[in-house]
């Protein structure tokens, strides 16, 4: 049926491929029309050699540093990152005419949950307020990457050696980033650095009264603390599960350069991940060993952040304990100005359009009050961007895409190691869903990489099943 569908669409391909060559030559000359006409045989060519994890590690990497390397190479992140994501795409449907994928393992429960938020985003178009240059940069991080996640990785990581190989990947990446910070806060800012914080303002938010706040390699502090809290949590956790030895220091190794680097971040948001994560596995680890061990630390960290002036001359320590000050002047502004958002907002129940808020609007020509005021926090800004409905529906979906991987890592997967790392990754998006309600979590690249974790969260099983498998085999 297949090889029927594709000989009826050859002819017709051809003959629009030769028009558009024709068109080319006309109003272009032959050397666009050239490079158009070669255009198909490159892309069969690379797709030949295509081979999906690399393409994916390559692009994992990338997100990573990509913040970092525009400070010293100004350019569109946000369009790059499109681009490769489509290029990604692109090759993997041309791949698949040579080798083709089991595509029915993309048809899982995540698909049809992000599938209903690409709907509504999509929809965001026709929002009255609504700008379209905005929106096309803004809908790969909104909801086209979580959608593209949710089918690929299923289909390019097979099996669990990928997965860990992926974890390894991160785990080294995350090492860099704590090195980075560890150098700016012994060895100083480098010139564009210092560029950034003297020239372009980002001194307002990074020195503060409480000491500096280091960034490494990332768009801001704020940005690096999240995702040092993240692998933190994430890293931490699956140290108990996995073997050999060797590999459990690789994880534990990263977990703790990780709570250096939120710890010199000074984003006080960013040290909830790791509190909300414990809480999480805890909860669904439903072993007392662990549990008891956790709740001990819990407490003790509690305890010495919330009823103790201990290390308070330390800058870092001091301010980590404002992250429970209720009267903290940071908290109250943002208290302040989310009031300031509730009655113009009242009017506008699918919001403003996507990639309006925080001052974008700035680059569009839009002047409304909603946009001059900072969200502050990924949330606030769906909020903002695509309403009270749209928020609920997001929420809505998030607590489904929780509830049913929860159900999965305690009832459904077996392997142990496997429903640790399960566990892990749902403590860690957790914990960043609690601090992204005081914080930007969406920036590269902590909004793919929550994507990706996302998508695992329904990929593992098929792990579970082959590890199984495999031991049935033995």
């Amino acid at each position: 049926m297949f090889k029927n569908v594709i000989s009826y669409r050859v002819p017709f391909v051809f003959i629009a491929g030769v028009f558009i060559i024709y068109q080319l030559v006309i109003r272009e000359g032959i050397l666009p029309a050239l490079i158009f006409a070669i255009l198909p045989v490159i892309g069969i060519g690379c797709a030949g050699i295509f081979h999906g994890q690399l393409a994916f590690y390559a692009f994992f990497v990338i997100n990573y540093f990509i913040m970092g390397i525009s400070r010293y190479f100004p350019m569109k992140t946000g369009m790059i990152m499109l681009g490769l994501t489509l290029g990604l795409l692109l090759l993997v449907f041309l791949k698949n005419i040579f080798h083709p994928y089991d595509w029915k393992r993309s048809r899982n429960f995540l698909t049809v949950i992000w599938l209903i938020w690409f709907v509504y985003c999509l929809l965001e178009i026709f929002n009255p307020t609504s700008v379209i240059q905005a929106w096309n940069i803004a809908i790969n991080g909104y909801a086209f990457f979580p959608l593209l996640s949710a089918i690929l990785i299923p289909i390019l990581f097979t099996r669990y050696k990928d997965l860990k190989w992926l974890l390894i990947l991160w785990a080294f990446l995350c090492l860099l980033a704590a090195a980075k910070g560890y150098w700016q806060r012994n060895h100083g800012f480098d010139s564009a650095e210092l560029y950034w914080l003297l020239v372009e303002g980002g001194a307002r938010t990074h020195f503060i009264y409480s000491g500096v706040r280091y960034f490494s390699f990332f768009s801001d502090a704020a940005n690096y603390g999240t995702s040092m809290g993240l692998s933190m949590t994430i890293f931490g956790i699956i140290g108990f599960y996995v073997r050999p030895i060797w590999l459990k220091f690789l994880f534990w190794g990263p977990a703790v350069a990780s709570f250096y680097g939120l710890m010199i971040s000074g984003t006080r948001s960013a040290v909830i991940i790791p509190i909300v994560g414990l809480v999480t596995y805890l909860i669904l680890c439903r072993n007392i060993k662990y549990m008891l061990f956790g709740i001990c630390i819990l407490t003790a960290s509690l305890l010495f952040l919330t009823q103790t002036n201990i290390g308070n001359d330390n800058s870092l320590i001091r301010r980590m304990r404002t992250t429970f000050d209720k009267d903290d002047a940071s908290m109250q502004v943002r208290v302040i100005n989310k009031k300031k958002m509730i009655p113009l907002l009242q009017d506008k129940p699918f919001g403003i359009g996507l990639g309006l808020s925080g001052g974008r609007a700035t680059r569009f020509n839009v002047d409304t009050p909603l946009a001059k005021l900072p969200p502050d926090s990924s949330h606030t800004a769906t909020w903002i961007e695509t309403g009270i409905v749209g928020l609920l529906l997001y929420f809505t979906l998030l607590l489904l895409i929780l509830a049913k991987a929860s159900y999965i890592a305690v009832f459904v997967v077996k392997d142990k190691k496997l429903k640790g790392i399960l566990i892990a990754f749902i403590a860690g998006i957790s914990g960043v869903l609690v601090a992204a309600y005081a914080n930007d979590v969406t920036t590269y690249p902590n909004g793919i990489l929550m994507s990706i974790l996302y998508a695992f969260l329904f990929t593992i099983p098929y792990y579970d099943k082959e590890q199984t498998t495999d031991v049935t085999t033995t």
